[in-house]
């Protein structure tokens, strides 16, 4: 086998673009994911309604794959916790899943049963994601809340053609705390 001296072109050609593809890898595994305020978070969870709140979570299939961030409503969280844990819908049992929900303050679910993951499997693909980001990125928040404050086509943002997880995701990382409006289906913002 050849030597190579330190300083040699082969050398730095082979190299660099390695040494660049460990550190944007450590880079990207460095990042933190996107996180949804507490007070947000628990205020999603109750009371339930027929117009659902979004919540920011992170899913992990089985204990050892990593977490990936998933924006759903809250009653898709409570669902899967429901398949996770077998419980009913009684009351009690309702109330059972939301102390679960609670108990999560890292926000991170490791669900093993199928079913668990179905009800909280990611709506939207990165490229939604960005799309979305980019869409609310010129508006001031005072902006962003008017436009998404009403339901009223002629006042709102347009967003057909845009997912509708995505454009809830992006609204929370910009810290606001959106809903899924009961007929429509829309994104919303309470004033």
């Amino acid at each position: 086998m050849k030597n190579y001296p330190a300083s040699s072109p082969l050398l730095k050609r082979l190299l660099v673009p390695a040494m660049l593809g460990l550190c944007f890898h450590a880079v990207a595994a460095a990042a933190p994911a996107p996180v949804q305020s507490q007070a947000s978070y628990e205020a999603a969870l109750e009371p339930l309604s027929s117009s659902p709140a979004y919540v920011l979570i992170q899913v992990a299939d089985g204990s050892n794959a990593s977490p990936r961030p998933v924006c759903t409503t809250a009653n898709f969280l409570l669902g899967a916790i429901h398949q996770e844990y077998g419980l009913g819908h009684a009351p009690a049992e309702a109330g059972k899943a939301v102390q679960i929900a609670r108990e999560h303050a890292d926000h991170v679910f490791r669900f093993q049963r199928q079913a668990a993951l179905d009800n909280v499997r990611t709506r939207y693909t990165e490229a939604d994601l960005a799309a979305a980001r980019a869409l609310l990125a010129p508006l001031a928040d005072d902006e962003v809340r008017a436009k998404f404050s009403s339901l009223y086509a002629k006042d709102r943002l347009p967003t057909k053609g845009y997912a509708t997880d995505a454009i809830a995701c992006a609204l929370i990382e910009r810290g606001f705390s959106p809903k899924m409006a009961d007929l429509s289906g829309q994104v919303f913002i309470e004033r």
